[in-house]
């Protein structure tokens, strides 16, 4: 362009620049030390800076006590970072992947939850993970023209969480002539023998199952213990993804629900193990 000249960098150029530079560490510095002191002074952390305190007030006193108290913070301070709790949910969403080809006759929602809202708003009934789970069911549906079963009762709400995800699903697009509701069920034993007498009752043989990813395991486990002869795997909404880039927000005390989550199937795994083992 005949009318632009080029003018090289004057120092009072580089200066401004060095000037922002400087300013965009200092902020972005700033921010990291935030977040640092936000995850120790609000729960789970702020026990975990409880613990520490003690222990430095103990070291000269109760070696025992300080080790202790140490040994406490470690274990809250670990316990509640996302890289473990990824950690440990990993081999449970592993389990189970979503086949190339999705076959079988009828596909069976399992409910998450759902609270107590006006069953008009039905989306806003739904726990997270149950509308995970019911936007997957809903995308397999329009897929394959296959009709549904959703099951959960009403454990915790006055509304059964199959009829406020039957409300979703429609509203989904999925025609409600194709969607069928087990109200009864009021955890993963009672969805699978309820839900087996349905699909008798409907001659449906083979299931396409849909849950959230660290769920598939425990639920493949006692469907097949209920009677189910084929089971097809379809998990949602994994927690715990094989390649994702970790930040410093991974290694700080936070939110423990997902370890909650992962240990709560382990202790249903092993206490229905046992069960089954017991009754020969």
């Amino acid at each position: 362009d005949a009318g632009f000249a080029f003018r090289p960098p004057s120092v009072t150029d580089w200066a401004i620049l060095r000037a922002v530079t400087q300013s965009n560490a200092v902020i972005n510095f700033m921010f990291i030390i935030k977040k640092i002191i936000e995850a120790f002074v609000f729960p789970p952390g702020t026990v975990v800076t409880a613990l520490v305190v003690i222990a430095l007030y103990l070291r000269k006193r109760s070696r025992s006590g300080a080790v202790m108290c140490a040994a406490l913070a470690a274990l809250c301070w670990g316990g509640s970072t996302r890289i473990v709790a990824r950690a440990v949910l990993r081999p449970l969403e592993t389990a189970y992947t979503v086949p190339a080809k999705v076959e079988g006759d009828v596909i069976v929602l399992l409910c998450g939850g759902a609270g107590d809202v006006p069953i008009d708003i039905s989306a806003a009934a739904l726990y997270p993970t149950t509308m995970q789970r019911t936007y997957a069911v809903a995308k397999l549906q329009k897929k394959t023209g296959l009709p549904v079963i959703i099951s959960g009762g009403a454990p915790y709400s006055d509304t059964p969480e199959s009829v406020a995800a039957a409300r979703y699903l429609a509203e989904l697009g999925v025609p409600k002539d194709k969607i069928t509701t087990e109200e009864n069920s009021r955890d993963t034993f009672e969805n699978a023998a309820f839900t087996l007498k349905l699909c008798r009752e409907k001659g449906y043989k083979q299931i396409i199952l849909v849950t959230s990813a660290y769920h598939m395991r425990r639920s493949v486990y006692l469907f097949k213990k209920a009677g189910f002869e084929s089971v097809s795997t379809y998990p949602y909404g994994h927690l715990a993804p094989a390649a994702r880039r970790r930040h410093l927000r991974d290694f700080l005390p936070g939110d423990i629900s997902d370890l909650s989550r992962a240990l709560n199937e382990y202790a249903g795994l092993a206490y229905y193990h046992l069960y089954y083992l017991g009754r020969g």
